[in-house]
């Protein structure tokens, strides 16, 4: 039978910079106010080899591979975070003038996006069985900014997690629950 209280809603928050406890680094990135959710997703690949006997019919599928999908928006337009997962943004500060400070994209290719171990939280909830970390994730990051009416500006933000093949397990993907439970 089914548990009703295993019924969740709510918002959530996303911290980008976690350790092997799932304690935050030094340089961990917070985004705490999103708008319409955090959505996460995984998309596994398949090989599905053919025979003439069955034409275009599978016989077997074969896992090729899986990465999982972090999407939301946030009104949390603060390009300091930008600076830290965004390998061409740079911040600049004024010679002179130290209260001027200006914000540098740049647009070309060959740049490596840098990856850390992340996590989703439900907002205002401790119980860890509800926490999925990321192991080995990358913000990608573009602007959608939008000045109208009856809206307010915002960030989109969609971050990729790839198999870690330094974790335990090889190529461990994500982590639902308590990440400090052993065997």
């Amino acid at each position: 039978m089914s548990d009703v209280n295993k019924i969740y809603a709510g918002p959530g928050i996303f911290i980008w910079g976690v350790d092997e406890n799932g304690v935050e680094e030094p340089d961990a990135i917070t985004i705490d106010l999103t708008q319409g959710g955090i959505n996460f997703t995984t998309t596994t690949t398949y090989y599905e080899p053919t025979t003439d006997q069955t034409g275009t019919a599978p016989v077997d599928s074969i896992v090729t591979g899986t990465t999982g999908a972090v999407t939301f928006e946030t009104p949390d337009t603060d390009f300091e975070k930008v600076v830290s997962f965004n390998p061409n943004a740079t911040k600049v500060v004024d010679g002179v003038d130290a209260t001027k400070v200006k914000y540098q994209v740049t647009g070309l290719a060959g740049k490596k996006l840098p990856k850390k171990r992340s996590v989703i939280k439900p907002l205002g909830v401790t119980d860890p069985s509800r926490f999925i970390y990321l192991e080995s994730t990358a913000i990608k990051f573009d602007v959608n900014a939008a000045f109208v009416l009856d809206n307010n500006l915002r960030f989109p933000i969609s971050a990729t997690a790839y198999p870690d093949l330094n974790a335990t397990p090889r190529g461990l993907l994500y982590t639902w629950g308590d990440i400090t439970a052993t065997a």
